[in-house]
């Protein structure tokens, strides 16, 4: 455990730990009170143990004057891999060719919130403070551990993410220390009507054009079985689902940490119902996977893994994305979220976009000047939005 130095924060006591182990676990969870299943003890301790040869983690819990918790933070220390080098030509064009635009960038990134998911999920604070009081100290710890904690790993770039928009007024706060905000693409969100209880009902409420598209998915997929694996099963096909997750991996603009099927199964047995993984058999096969995680009301769809030469022929991805639905509607979730990517898919299904910020920043000075300049071209891609709801069901749903 560190004790935090910064003189920024003189009426809170502040401490940093290197590892969950170290974590006050029962002040932490006076603050955390599970409202946050990223911000939760066993989905910290799954991700650490499985990945903590890969990514250095920094974890801070704050006390106010009276020795009370009100502020919890969670940070990773990961590397940024431009694979398409898209991220890389745009910082070549604001720097006016001081770096190399065929080449894509490859730095470590300390991040306030998680690689992993999308949302809010960096941290958490009680009603002792306020929402702005929060941010103020999220991004004064922020600068001490990029500073003086991250070690061997240096970084100068520091991000948070994802902020929904209705959090914009105390992120101000971020915006006073320097931090530039940009959106990448939107979160696609599927409203689950409770009217819902099976995916008849479903597709019942859908015009007859996306009805027959899923149901084409359907007839596609007819021949493959879908199953929810256990911790045990997922170990036991740990590097087919690894294979299938790498397909889909290779296939990104960017990424920012890498998950594994080993960390999947610790998920499993740590949240228990909260955690899914769910694998897609053509015969004795696993040609795709998917996982998803519930919590409060809210399924939210994580990662796939895809065999691509049976995409086509057998609609694994879209297939995928339908059991999404059917398991927010069995679990009767209010909310599924989809994520991000193959907007235009997800909202013939009937997910909407959502705007969602991240902040920025560069703790020099004259390197946060560029680094704003290419946070600011990165803009959320373009799509034509689907509307796949019978008009009356709308009519009917908002009324």
């Amino acid at each position: 455990m560190f004790k935090c130095p910064y003189t920024k924060l003189d009426h809170f006591e502040v401490d940093i730990f290197p590892s969950y182990k170290d974590i006050e676990v029962e002040a932490w969870s006076t603050v955390q009170k599970e409202q946050n299943v990223y911000l939760s003890i066993p989905y910290l301790k799954a991700i650490e143990e499985s990945l903590g040869d890969e990514i250095q983690f920094f974890y801070a819990l704050v006390k106010n004057k009276n020795g009370i918790p009100v502020f919890i933070q969670y940070f990773q220390l990961v590397e940024f891999i431009d694979n398409k080098k898209t991220f890389g030509r745009k910082l070549f064009k604001s720097l006016q060719g001081q770096f190399d635009p065929n080449k894509g960038l490859s730095l470590n990134i300390l991040v306030c919130g998680n690689v992993f998911s999308d949302g809010e999920n960096g941290y958490y604070w009680s009603d002792n403070i306020t929402p702005a009081e929060a941010s103020k100290i999220a991004g004064t710890i922020a600068e001490t551990i990029s500073s003086e904690y991250v070690g061997p790993r240096k970084t100068g770039v520091i991000i948070f993410k994802d902020y929904w928009p209705e959090s914009a007024d105390h992120c101000d706060e971020l915006l006073n220390l320097g931090y530039q905000d940009f959106m990448i693409d939107v979160n696609m969100i599927a409203h689950i009507h409770p009217s819902w209880e099976n995916m008849e009902d479903y597709l019942s409420s859908m015009k007859t054009k996306y009805r027959t598209r899923a149901k084409s998915v359907f007839a596609k997929a007819a021949e493959l079985q879908i199953k929810s694996l256990n911790p045990v099963e997922i170990l036991k096909s740990e590097k087919r689902i690894n294979e299938l997750f790498r397909n889909v991996q290779n296939k990104s603009e960017y990424l920012m940490g890498s998950i594994k099927a080993s960390t999947f199964a610790r998920l499993k047995e740590n949240l228990k119902d909260n955690f899914s993984l769910r694998a897609v058999y053509n015969e004795k096969e696993i040609i795709g996977f998917s996982t998803s995680f519930f919590h409060k009301g809210i399924m939210e769809a994580n990662y796939v893994g895809i065999d691509y030469k049976h995409n086509k022929t057998k609609a694994v991805y879209q297939y995928l994305l339908y059991d999404y639905v059917q398991q927010a509607i069995s679990s009767k979730s209010k909310e599924l979220h989809l994520g991000r990517t193959s907007e235009l898919v997800k909202s013939s299904l009937g997910a909407v976009p959502v705007n969602m910020k991240l902040y920025g920043k560069h703790k020099s000075k004259i390197a946060n000047l560029f680094v704003s300049t290419a946070l600011r071209s990165v803009t959320p891609s373009k799509f034509e939005l689907r509307k796949p709801f019978k008009a009356k069901f709308i009519e009917e749903w908002t009324h």
